[in-house]
């Protein structure tokens, strides 16, 4: 095992100059390498550089360091994508904090976070074509037997927010081939959540933009939020109570964002619950940072970083991140810098398997998805 002291031993680290490089560098460095070292990953270089991205996030105003518990602790990296059901960041800040966790344990849990992470991409990837379209697209583009959607859901945990390059949910893709009761399974999935009495999947299609929540009803024609109450399960139907209102405000502040209304924009988001309206995804698959990013508002795409650091790393409907869409702007030199400096990746793919820097020499869809903006203004 690598401990941490040994670069001591290295004549390179007796001179002036390696002195300094064992200041600045050695625990950093050697804290890597031994974590891929014991791990393995499947791209070390890659691993290795997330995990300086966040190290490096951890420093003070002044510019020192802070210690590796601070560091796991406040760690950027370590922000739970959307479609995990982690407790809010946080908790997780202030857990780890007052338990007062060591050096070691706090880098181990960084980069556990930085596998997850990497592991819901994979996921997100491996579950679509290039396309956009998932298993569930293709099964609901025919007949089935009854409750065969809903094992295929269950069994294989596919996301049935995720939309297509028409935009389309499986459930819209039902609906289009004709195919009404594959709809209607997909709505009796979604009532079964509601009995099963956790809020956190509703939060969940809620954020990712799902469409049919609120305006499904079961076979007795009573409403999910009925539903919910014959249960007893009180906080699902608040929340779905709120979820016309919320989802509204999304839209007015996507809407005010296409006008440049940037006082608005601002006055949206500054609530308690504002990153929740930046991470919401629409109709389109888009966040408010996508569409800030395609109307070229550096002010508001600031704002919205400093934020909500976390809507960096949220695809659209092909996975395209807010830096892919950057590189087809023309304002690229200006967002791209403050979405790199806030911890966007220049290696993320999307579902083509494109990185950031193909849209900046294929500008075409970015320039698509500008004139869909404005035309929804």
């Amino acid at each position: 095992q690598i401990e941490n002291h040994g670069f001591e031993h290295n004549p390179l680290f007796k001179t002036e100059q390696g002195k300094y490089l064992a200041d600045t560098l050695a625990e950093p460095l050697i804290k890597a390498l031994t974590q891929i070292a014991n791990k393995r990953p499947a791209d070390p270089l890659l691993y290795l550089t997330n995990y300086l991205q966040s190290y490096v996030k951890t420093r003070n105003s002044n510019g020192k360091t802070i210690t590796t518990t601070q560091a796991a602790v406040h760690s950027g990296t370590s922000v739970p994508h959307v479609a995990r059901n982690d407790p809010p960041i946080e908790r997780q800040n202030g857990n780890a904090f007052m338990n007062g966790t060591d050096g070691d344990d706090a880098g181990n849990h960084m980069m556990e976070n930085l596998e997850e992470t990497e592991a819901d991409d994979t996921k997100k990837m491996e579950e679509r074509d290039e396309h956009g379209q998932s298993r569930l697209h293709f099964a609901c583009a025919r007949s089935n037997r009854k409750g065969a959607l809903i094992n295929l859901i269950e069994d294989s945990l596919i996301d049935i927010t995720y939309r297509d390059e028409l935009y389309r949910t499986a459930r819209d893709v039902s609906l289009q081939a004709n195919q009404l009761g594959n709809a209607k399974e997909i709505d009796r999935y979604v009532f079964s959540l509601a009995v099963v009495g956790d809020v956190k999947p509703f939060e969940l299609l809620a954020v990712s933009g799902y469409d049919h929540i609120i305006d499904i009803y079961d076979d007795n024609d009573a409403s999910i939020i009925d539903v919910a109450e014959q249960r007893g399960n009180t906080q699902i139907a608040t929340f779905l109570r709120s979820l016309r209102s919320m989802e509204e405000l999304r839209e007015e502040l996507h809407q005010m964002i296409r006008d440049n209304r940037v006082e608005r924009v601002k006055e949206i988001v500054d609530v308690p619950n504002g990153k929740w309206f930046i991470k919401a995804k629409n109709y389109y698959g888009r966040t408010a940072l996508h569409i800030a990013i395609l109307k070229e508002s550096v002010e508001i795409v600031e704002h919205f970083v400093n934020i909500c650091p976390e809507s960096l790393k949220i695809g659209d409907n092909l996975e395209r991140s807010p830096l892919h869409y950057a590189m087809g702007t023309s304002t690229i030199e200006s967002i791209s810098r403050i979405l790199i400096q806030n911890g966007a990746k220049r290696t993320c793919k999307d579902l083509k398997g494109r990185q950031p820097s193909y849209y900046f020499m294929n500008k075409a869809d970015i320039l698509r998805l500008q004139e869909e903006e404005d035309e929804n203004r």
